[in-house]
C-alpha cells in the first residue's frame, strides 16, 4: 500500500492551487522563467500548477507516472514513498505521480525503458516544415534581411512562413517554431498581415517560449532565446492577478508547444511517451492535438502496417498478369524493384491473414485503408491489381494506389482511404536526389507516366504523377520544398482534349512560370516510351517545351472563333488582357507580341489594354475583395468556380516587399 491510497489528509485542489502560486511568485526574471520552461520540457504533458507543483515537492525529479503505469513499465513503488500531488489546469480531481527514483524494478520484469531515436538538427527542420505545411503556411528559404516572419495572406492570397536562407538549422528551427506559435495562438482572421512588426509584448514571450520548448524538448540549443522579467508581462502590483495571468500564459504555451512537439514526435520512428518523462495514464492538461481519433500508439501501428503490406504486395509481384503488363509499360524487373512497384492478389484475405499472423488487430488494419468490412467480414481494400506506393516527399509511405488489369472492373485506379492522393505526387521522393541536384520536374498524370519520364529523362528530367487529380497547391508546395522551382522550373505535360486544357490552364493557376509539352493525340508518356523509344520520349521533351502561358493565352482567344470584324478582336483582347497582365515580366512581352499577331493588331494597342486591365481589376471593389486570378477577370469559363482564391489580400511589410519567394503565383505589372 503506497502513499497515494491511505494517506487521509492529502490536500485538496484548492490548497494545492495556493502552493502554486506561491511557487510562482517565485518566477520574477527572465532566467526564472527559462528555468521553469527546463522543466516543462522534461516533464511533457503537464499544465502550469501541475509543473509548478512538481518544481515545489521534488524540484530534481526526472520521470514521472502514477502508480499503475509504473507497475505496467515493470516497476514497484517503494513502500512508504510520498507521492506528488499535482492538480491539472483542465479541472481534474487531484492525482498523484511519483518519480523513477521512487520506484524499483520487479524481479525477472523487463524494466528497460525504450529510448528515442532523437532527430538531427536537418531532421528537426524537416519535419517542422512539413506540420507548417499542413496548416496551411509553407516553410520558404529566400534571401531576407530579418530572421523569419508569417505572411497570413499577401496580395496573390498565398501564406507561408519565410525564412532567411543564411541561417543554420538550429537557428531557422527556433524561427519557424516561433512563427507557428503565432499561426497556432492566434486565429488567422484575427492576426496580422506579417507577424515581425506585431511580434512584441507578451505575443513575443509566447512565441519565444513555444520555440525554446520545442529545441529543449528537441535536445538542441535554446541559449539564443532570451525573456524579459516575469512583472513586466504577469504585472508587479500586488493587487494584480499575477497568478492568474501566468496560469493563462504558462498553459497557451505549453498546450501549443504540445501540438508541436507531437508532431515532431511522429518524425522520430522510436520516440516514446515514456522516454519523455510520462506515460499515456498520466492525466494532462495538453489534450491530442485535433488531427485523427486515433491514439499515437496506433498512428505507429498504422505506420508499421504500412511497411509490412508494402513487403506483401513486393513479395507478390511475380504472380498473375503483373510483370507481363509491366513490361508492355517498358517496366523491367529493375526498374519495378527500384520503385516498390508490387502486386495485390486475387484473393480476398491475403493481405488481412498476413497481416493478421502478425498480431495485427482488425481496427488497426481497417485505420490503415487497406480492409474494409464486407458486412461482418473484413476483407482485402485492394484485390488483384499492381500496387504502387505514395510516398511523402520524406520518403514515408502516405498510402497506396493499385491498377486493375487490362480486363479488370471498377476504376482504372484506386487508392487506399485515407491515402492524401491529393497532396503528395507520385516519384517526388524517389527522384527526390535528383531533383536536389537540379533536374527539370515533369508533371504528368498517370504513375507509369512518371517512371516512363524518369527512365528518359537521362537526368535532366524526372517525373512526378498527380495520379489523376487536378495539381494541387499542397503537391505544388511539396515540389518546390524538394527542389527550387524559380531555378529548375516545372514542365506540365497534358493532352491535346479539352480535359487536358483544362487541367492546364488549372495548373497555370499555380505555376505561372511552367513550361508545357502537348502531346501526341491518343498518346502518354509510357506509350511513347514503349513505341518509340526512350530517345524519342527525351527528345519531345527537349525540343516541344513551351511556356504554359502560350497554352493559357491560346485556350481564350480559341473561346473568339470569328475575328475578321474589329469590334470582335478587341473583345478577344479585353478577355485575354488580363491573364497577360499577370504573367512574369519576362513572359509579357512575349505574350503581347504572340497576341498582337493573333489578332492582327499592333503590338501598341495589345500593350495599352494590358496595362489598362490590371487598373481596371484593381478598381473593381467586388474582386479585390476576394483578390481573383486573371483567369476569373477574364471570365474563362474552363476554370472551375470552386477554384477561385477567397483569401483577403493583405499589407506586405517594407521587409518583405522586396523579396520574393522560391515561386509566385503570378505577379502585378
Amino acid at each position: 500500500m503506497v502513499d497515494e491510497v491511505r494517506d487521509p489528509e492529502r490536500p485538496d485542489t484548492a490548497a494545492l492551487l495556493d502552493v502554486a502560486a506561491q511557487e510562482a511568485s517565485l518566477l520574477r526574471s527572465g532566467q526564472d522563467w527559462a528555468r521553469f520552461l527546463d522543466l516543462a520540457a522534461k516533464h511533457r504533458g503537464y499544465g502550469f500548477s501541475a509543473l509548478l507543483l512538481i518544481r515545489a515537492s521534488r524540484p530534481d525529479a526526472t520521470m514521472l507516472a502514477d502508480y499503475d503505469s509504473w507497475r505496467r513499465l515493470g516497476r514497484q513503488v517503494v513502500k512508504g514513498e510520498r507521492g506528488i500531488r499535482i492538480v491539472q489546469s483542465n479541472g481534474a480531481r487531484p492525482s498523484t505521480v511519483f518519480d523513477i527514483g521512487q520506484t524499483t524494478a520487479i524481479p525477472s520484469a523487463d524494466s528497460r525503458v525504450p529510448g528515442a531515436a532523437p532527430l538531427e538538427p536537418g531532421e528537426a527542420l524537416a519535419a517542422l516544415s512539413d506540420f507548417a505545411g499542413r496548416l496551411g503556411f509553407p516553410v520558404v528559404r529566400s534571401p531576407y534581411d530579418g530572421v523569419a516572419l508569417t505572411v497570413l495572406s499577401n496580395e496573390h492570397g498565398r501564406r507561408f512562413i519565410r525564412v532567411a536562407d543564411h541561417l543554420d538549422d538550429n537557428t531557422a528551427v527556433a524561427a519557424v517554431a516561433h512563427e507557428l506559435a503565432h499561426v497556432l495562438l492566434k486565429h488567422p482572421a484575427e492576426a496580422p498581415a506579417v507577424t515581425s512588426p506585431a511580434c512584441r509584448g507578451i505575443a513575443k514571450l509566447q512565441a519565444d517560449s513555444v520555440a525554446y520548448l520545442v529545441l529543449r524538448r528537441l535536445g538542441m540549443d535554446a541559449h539564443g532565446i532570451g525573456f524579459p522579467s516575469v512583472s513586466s508581462w504577469a504585472g508587479a502590483d500586488p493587487r494584480a492577478p499575477r497568478f492568474g495571468t501566468m496560469l493563462a500564459v504558462g498553459d497557451r504555451v505549453l498546450l501549443t508547444a504540445s501540438l508541436v512537439t507531437t508532431h515532431m514526435d511522429s518524425a522520430s520512428r522510436t520516440t516514446t511517451d515514456v522516454q519523455q518523462g510520462r506515460t499515456k495514464d498520466v492525466r494532462r492538461a495538453e489534450p491530442e492535438p485535433a488531427q485523427d481519433p486515433e491514439t499515437t500508439s496506433s498512428v505507429a501501428q498504422v505506420r508499421e502496417v504500412h511497411h509490412q503490406a508494402e513487403q506483401f504486395f513486393v513479395a507478390h509481384l511475380n504472380r498473375g498478369w503483373a510483370v507481363p503488363y509491366l513490361g508492355k509499360r517498358g517496366i523491367d524487373a529493375q526498374t519495378a524493384q527500384a520503385w516498390r512497384i508490387g502486386y495485390a492478389p486475387s484473393g480476398r484475405k491475403g493481405l488481412v491473414a498476413y497481416l493478421r499472423s502478425r498480431g495485427y488487430e482488425d481496427a488497426v488494419l481497417e485505420a490503415s485503408g487497406l480492409a474494409r468490412r464486407r458486412g461482418t467480414r473484413l476483407v482485402d481494400a485492394l484485390q488483384d491489381r499492381i500496387v504502387l506506393t505514395l510516398r511523402t516527399p520524406e520518403g514515408g509511405i502516405a498510402g497506396f494506389i493499385g491498377r486493375h488489369s487490362p480486363r479488370g472492373h471498377g476504376p482504372k485506379y484506386l487508392a487506399s482511404r485515407g491515402s492524401a492522393k491529393g497532396s503528395v505526387l507520385y516519384g517526388l521522393a524517389e527522384n527526390r536526389q535528383a531533383l536536389a541536384a537540379g533536374a527539370h520536374p515533369v508533371i504528368v498524370e498517370g504513375p507509369f507516366d512518371a517512371i516512363a519520364v524518369t527512365l528518359a529523362g537521362r537526368g535532366r528530367y524526372v517525373g512526378v504523377a498527380t495520379c489523376g487529380t487536378a495539381l494541387s497547391p499542397a503537391q505544388v508546395d511539396a515540389l518546390d520544398r524538394v527542389c527550387d522551382l524559380g531555378t529548375t522550373g516545372a514542365v506540365i505535360t497534358f493532352d491535346g482534349d479539352s480535359a487536358g486544357m483544362r487541367g492546364a490552364v488549372k495548373a497555370f493557376d499555380l505555376l505561372r512560370g511552367a513550361e508545357a509539352v502537348r502531346l501526341p493525340e491518343g498518346r502518354d508518356p509510357s506509350a511513347i516510351l514503349v513505341q518509340d523509344g526512350p530517345a524519342a520520349l527525351h527528345r519531345l521533351l527537349d525540343r516541344s517545351r513551351v511556356p504554359l502561358a502560350d497554352i493559357v493565352v491560346d485556350a481564350e482567344l480559341a473561346r473568339f472563333p470569328r475575328l475578321q470584324f474589329a469590334e470582335d478582336r478587341m473583345r478577344a483582347l479585353q478577355a485575354v488582357a488580363p491573364i497577360v497582365a499577370a504573367l512574369p515580366s519576362g513572359q509579357v512581352a512575349r505574350q503581347v507580341v504572340r497576341t498582337a499577331t493573333r489578332l492582327g493588331l499592333e503590338a501598341t494597342t495589345v500593350n495599352e489594354v494590358v496595362v489598362n486591365a490590371v487598373e481596371q481589376a484593381r478598381l473593381r471593389p467586388d474582386l479585390a475583395a476576394r483578390n481573383p486570378s486573371p483567369i476569373e477577370v477574364a471570365g474563362l469559363d474552363v476554370r472551375s468556380k470552386t477554384s477561385a482564391p477567397t483569401s483577403r489580400p493583405a499589407v506586405v511589410s517594407p521587409a518583405f516587399s522586396g523579396h520574393r519567394p522560391p515561386y509566385v503565383p503570378y505577379k502585378r505589372t
